[in-house]
């Protein structure tokens, strides 16, 4: 056993001493009292205040507001310039720091795929030669949707629905081109395909594209079928419906058209056969939502419409509902779709004013759907801009999108978005319907 050291002896009985002689002074007049230790300070010395927790720094707020760009195939893509998988992250990288939440993302322009064929050939876009049917090399959509991820950034495919093809006939391809199906399937005379939509005059006008006929339920089958590949194959967030209308006024008089309906086109009295062809499209719409949406749980289906339904004021615009048979407010009020997306822009016509009418005139008939107004972004001042994104906010729309990213691009408007309206971060609104 080791010997204790003298000097730890010593210190116990010190310490021992101090505290009987403590206990001592505590007991006065029997009452025991117990003090705390005393702190000894020099004299004159201020007390110091006591120091404040300091308050933590907020999170920033985040709204609730859908912020969609168009990124169409145009875009991204050009005569020399097929696109590659860093232009694809690039453009999300600086959507992303403009502060938007989701992308229209182009997939199907004319019956072709910007992204890994299931049912349609690659695009002629996609490489050097122009040619169909020519893997790239890498996927566009997927390529997009893991970048976007990253950013929790929605993507929507968009897709044109009745635009078959251009003015001339498409090359072979593998997988075939839908225009030879639709040939094989409905015929031709003169070569007129009986499937696309004619004038009045029996003649395929066609402009910037030939368009499919409403009317035959083979082209529905063929678009849904895309429609369901598309999202069963790739993580979109929403599939997003473009050209879903008529061609034109004169529409359409093609002999799909005329025996679906049982008689001459435009004829059955006043309005009879504009009624029918609404109900075509109406009838495409309607199938997506109920046989495309529920393959993916929260899948958002969302249409781009005309921006004036009905001309109520007499501005002399062309009107979704008369010119292009496409009654959009019929879709909202049906829940036939999630939500639209009107294409209020494309020229000094539609102005701020009209803007924030009709707007407002497509809220007021929204029925608990989404109405997500259009902003074009091809404007000299930031200011046409941002001034929309506030009347939208005054208006109680869920949020806009705006056309298109090429336009945001050449105008540089991604820092005056992320220092301006999009300042403070917002996550798209969710669905509550289903």
């Amino acid at each position: 056993m080791k010997q204790s050291h003298p000097l730890i002896l010593l210190l116990v009985v010190f310490t021992l001493f101090i505290l009987g002689g403590s206990l001592l002074l505590a007991q006065q007049g029997g009452t025991q009292r117990n003090y705390l230790p005393a702190v000894y300070r020099a004299e004159n010395t201020p007390t110091p205040e006591p120091t404040a927790t300091p308050t933590p720094t907020p999170p920033p707020t985040v709204m609730t507001e859908f912020r969609g760009v168009w990124l169409t195939r145009f875009d991204w893509t050009g005569q020399f310039d097929v696109g590659k998988p860093e232009r694809i992250e690039e453009i999300v990288d600086n959507i992303a720091y403009a502060g938007f939440n989701a992308i229209f993302f182009q997939v199907r322009g004319t019956g072709d795929a910007f992204y890994t064929p299931g049912l349609e050939p690659w695009s002629g876009r996609l490489n050097n030669s122009g040619q169909l049917g020519i893997s790239p090399g890498w996927d566009p959509l997927q390529t997009m949707i893991n970048r976007a991820k990253l950013h929790g950034i929605q993507v929507h495919a968009y897709i044109n629905v009745y635009p078959l093809w251009t003015c001339d006939a498409p090359p072979l391809t593998i997988p075939r081109h839908f225009y030879y199906d639709l040939r094989e399937h409905h015929g031709e005379s003169s070569g007129r395909l009986h499937g696309v939509q004619w004038a009045t005059d029996y003649q395929v006008n066609c402009g910037s594209y030939l368009f499919a006929s409403p009317a035959s339920t083979f082209v529905d089958e063929h678009v849904l079928a895309v429609g369901k590949d598309l999202v069963t194959r790739y993580d979109v967030d929403g599939l997003h419906l473009d050209y879903i209308r008529y061609a034109g006024r004169t529409r359409s008089c093609d002999p799909v058209s005329e025996a679906a309906f049982g008689a001459p086109c435009f004829s059955g009295g006043e309005g009879v056969y504009a009624n029918w062809q609404r109900a075509q499209v109406n009838g495409t719409v309607w199938k997506f939502y109920q046989e495309v949406v529920p393959l993916k749980p929260g899948l958002l289906l969302s249409t781009a419409v005309w921006p004036q339904h009905i001309d109520q004021w007499n501005w002399g615009g062309t009107q979704g509902y008369h010119d292009y048979y496409q009654d959009s407010k019929a879709w909202l009020a049906g829940g036939y779709v999630d939500a639209i997306t009107p294409m209020i822009y494309g020229g000094a016509f539609w102005d701020q004013y009209k803007w924030g009418v009709l707007a407002a005139d497509f809220q007021a008939s929204a029925n608990g759907r989404f109405v997500y107004a259009g902003i074009g972004a091809d404007h000299e001042d930031f200011s046409e801009i941002s001034n929309r994104i506030a009347k939208g906010r005054e208006l109680g729309l869920p949020g806009h999108a705006i056309f298109s990213y090429g336009a945001l691009a050449q105008r540089g408007y991604f820092d005056d978005l992320r220092n301006g309206p999009y300042a403070l971060p917002a996550v798209p609104p969710e669905i509550s319907w289903r």
